[in-house]
């Protein structure tokens, strides 16, 4: 089974980005050069990757008992990051001539870049997760930096790291009404989107209203509806739907036998949905990371990719969850079309009350995330991921990727490229039984699209 999605294209002539009057324009491709700015920093240490190994182990322990509970959705997580590791980057703006933030007065010209840097991730940070203590993580971090830096220039720095921050919190202070959970869902019509669980409400209905990163609307890269079909009874009387479902229902079952052994292995390899858990953005997050290391960024380089990548993630749930409960179709997930099967309604689909996804918890019982299925976080991640990935380092880079799912057997998997990683992770949702094709291609296309507009954008140069 492959990835049907007529985007299996080598793109390494031309890239096409779309700007912000939705007209095309035609970039010629290269891997990302070095970063020019200013001198080297003052240590080995990479002050951006030890933040984010920060807020990964912070997304492992989320949501904490008596906390928000939804600090460990997607899509809270996807914003977090953002914020984050915007602020890092221009923090270093003496090597970020496009910034997301106002640049700010330094008090020296000499004042530390690193503890810039470090202010800003501690005061986002701490902003994000009051009830968890950062300080001893900051403390590490200018420990880092050479004894010789003068400590007026740490102090400096630090100061100036705390502006940076406080605009970032400020320029997301209107997200509010993106929090509401409030969400009337349709009752008893066949293909609209349903708990499959009572104790799972629906996650981030209103997402949608959040104000993009880097996109210039919400809607920019919304993909079509799924199939085409306007109304939940054309599309579920369609022989499209009947075969989207009928092939979850072959592969994606927890007691399948059509599907693979690797395709297995890779369902649980990217699924990263449990708690404890770095989450599928956290999942990226740490790939990025690895590579980084692997190809021995510098710190400039690392402040600029990560700043382009949490951007396009950010944005990324933006376009997914507003394909998910912005539209006339908030799809239902395999588990209801396979056990509520009507086949007068749509013939060649035979009910099975029984069905469980391969997708399971923590105590093993199957489970379909809480929001609707179309189209696919995992795909829209994974493609607005690869679209800046491959734009820096090439289009044929090898690499080895972890993951934290406690069902993945083994822990790592080596891709050829970013696009097959990515077309992989979309995928494995169908073989986890929690989506169809269509929201795997329809999220891939999006997101491949919006990695392609933020990289041309928001780069540096």
């Amino acid at each position: 089974m492959h990835l049907s999605i007529g985007r299996r294209r080598r793109w390494a002539a031309v890239a096409t980005a779309l700007v912000a009057t939705g007209a095309l324009l035609t970039l010629p491709f290269r891997a990302h050069a070095a970063v020019t700015g200013p001198p080297p920093q003052a240590s080995s240490f990479d002050h951006v990757l030890y933040w984010n190994s920060v807020f990964l182990d912070t997304i492992r322990t989320l949501p904490r008992p008596g906390q928000d509970p939804h600090a460990g959705d997607p899509t809270f997580l996807a914003r977090a990051g953002a914020m984050l590791h915007i602020a890092i980057h221009d923090a270093n703006w003496p090597a970020a001539p496009v910034t997301y933030l106002p640049k700010i007065t330094q008090q020296n010209p000499s004042d530390s870049i690193e503890a810039t840097m470090d202010a800003a991730a501690h005061r986002v940070l701490e902003h994000l997760y009051p009830y968890i203590d950062f300080d001893a993580n900051l403390t590490y971090a200018l420990g880092q930096i050479p004894s010789w830096v003068p400590a007026a220039y740490v102090q400096g720095g630090r100061a100036d790291g705390e502006k940076i921050g406080d605009l970032m919190i400020a320029a997301r202070s209107g997200d509010g009404p993106a929090f509401d959970t409030s969400y009337t869902q349709e009752v008893n019509v066949p293909g609209a989107w349903r708990q499959t669980d009572p104790d799972r409400l629906p996650v981030s209905p209103n997402w949608w209203r959040l104000k993009p990163f880097a996109m210039t609307s919400g809607t920019q890269f919304r993909p079509p509806l799924p199939g085409g079909f306007g109304s939940y009874d054309a599309l579920v009387r369609s022989p499209a739907y009947a075969a989207q479902v009928a092939e979850v229902q072959k592969y994606g079952g927890g007691s399948s036998t059509a599907r693979t052994a690797d395709q297995t292995q890779a369902a649980h390899f990217w699924a990263n949905d449990l708690p404890t858990t770095y989450r599928p953005v956290g999942h990226l997050f740490a790939i990025t990371q690895k590579i980084s290391r692997d190809q021995g960024l510098r710190q400039n380089e690392t402040a600029e990719l990560f700043n382009l990548v949490s951007m396009a993630l950010a944005d990324a749930s933006i376009v997914a969850w507003g394909a998910k409960y912005a539209t006339p179709i908030d799809l239902w997930r395999p588990q209801s079309a396979i056990n509520l099967a009507d086949p007068s309604v749509t013939p060649g689909l035979t009910p099975d009350p029984n069905w469980r996804p391969l997708s399971a918890d923590t105590a093993g019982r199957p489970f379909s995330p809480p929001f609707p299925a179309y189209v696919s976080g995992h795909a829209t991640f994974a493609g607005a991921w690869a679209g800046v990935m491959q734009r820096w380092f090439g289009h044929d880079l090898t690499f080895t990727a972890p993951t934290d799912d406690p069902y993945a057997n083994p822990r790592t998997r080596t891709f050829t490229g970013f696009q097959q990683a990515a077309e992989e992770d979309a995928m494995s949702r169908l073989w986890l039984g929690v989506h169809y094709r269509w929201d795997a291609e329809a999220g891939l296309k999006s997101g491949f699209d919006l990695g392609e507009f933020v990289y041309v954008t928001r780069r540096d140069q």
